[in-house]
């Protein structure tokens, strides 16, 4: 996807210090990933924290309770 793409299925975006999103899926463009952590979780579903910095765009893919609401 490029970045075009990704701003026109955006249907908000947030600006602000510690604007939040959350999803099932999010796709993510940047020009530089500083750290990758692996923080808790089991030894099969793994945390991964990342930071990233410059130009980023992240949007939501597929939301929170995504199956459920299917069901």
């Amino acid at each position: 996807m490029t970045q075009k793409d990704l701003k026109k299925s955006a249907s908000s975006t947030h600006y602000e210090v510690g604007a939040c999103i959350r999803g099932e899926k999010v796709t993510a463009q940047v020009r530089k990933v500083i750290r990758v952590e692996v923080t808790g979780g089991t030894s099969a579903h793994k945390i991964h924290q990342l930071k990233l910095e410059g130009s980023v765009l992240c949007v939501i893919d597929r939301p929170m309770n995504y199956l459920k609401d299917l069901l």
